[in-house]
């Protein structure tokens, strides 16, 4: 700060200049940290969105049962930007005598990018 001859006090244009310049990149970090927390939390709603529909084909698989050796795939009509894929393929222990099936379930969404994937064995 700086007095002049008649005693005004005020700041000069470099101050100024500095304390605008220490705002902006201020600014420019906490929004970087906004963007960053949006950016984290679509991921997780896609994730847990990805879980739901993934527990929602196992479910059909248990109840309705599906061939041995079979591959299908299709996209869901209320989220349209997942799509599934099952893959199923014997599993069989010799000390076991029941047939089992091993099912993959995979959920892909962002064009394939991203997925989740539950397996398990089904009777």
């Amino acid at each position: 700060m700086r007095v002049s001859e008649k005693g005004i006090r005020g700041f000069t244009l470099l101050e100024v200049m500095v304390a605008v310049g220490l705002l902006a990149f201020a600014m420019v970090a906490v929004l970087g940290t906004v963007g960053h927390n949006i950016n984290l939390a679509s991921k997780a709603t896609n994730n847990m969105i990805a879980m739901s529909l993934a527990d929602e084909i196992a479910s059909r698989i248990d109840a309705e049962g599906i061939p041995s050796d079979s591959k299908r795939s299709g996209r869901f009509e209320n989220h349209p930007d997942f799509e599934w894929h099952v893959s199923v393929s014997p599993f069989n222990l010799s000390h076991f005598k029941a047939r089992m099936n091993l099912v993959s379930v995979i959920i892909t969404w962002d064009g394939g990018e991203e997925s989740y994937e539950v397996t398990f064995v089904h009777l």
